[in-house]
């Protein structure tokens, strides 16, 4: 009889220990948001460069056969690395102009793995 009440115990802890993790694992799927805008590794900041100067600064900086598209689009100058989808692009710059200078504001995504290598030539190129 100890056997059968051991048995139901553990198999019981093992169920709720299962349930346990298999809502904490959803709950944790559903909070990703995969827009790289949405991340944790991103600056911004002001550059007085024209917007073709520091894409260009920012693509020669970065380059070593990673692919880039630039795209102009309400008034912003917007340059994706890796892929045009903001939900798989490991990086994007978006440039916005105004009297004062032009705002830009950098994402990237796993900045970890490069040691944040655009968001540094970003934040180099603003300055130079």
């Amino acid at each position: 009889m100890k056997s059968t009440l051991v048995t139901k115990f553990s198999s019981s802890v093992s169920h709720g220990t299962v349930s346990l993790l298999s809502i904490l694992l959803l709950a944790a799927g559903c909070a990703y948001n995969p827009d790289i805008r949405q991340g944790h590794d991103n600056v911004s900041g002001v550059t007085a460069k024209g917007n073709a100067d520091y894409i260009a600064c920012i693509k020669d900086d970065i380059q070593g056969g990673i692919e880039t598209f630039t795209v102009e689009e309400n008034g912003k100058t917007k340059l994706f690395v890796g892929n045009l989808d903001p939900n798989k692009a490991a990086g994007l710059v978006e440039l916005s102009g105004s009297a004062g200078g032009n705002y830009y504001s950098v994402h990237q995504r796993d900045a970890w793995y490069d040691k944040g290598r655009l968001i540094n030539a970003a934040m180099e190129c603003s300055r130079a």
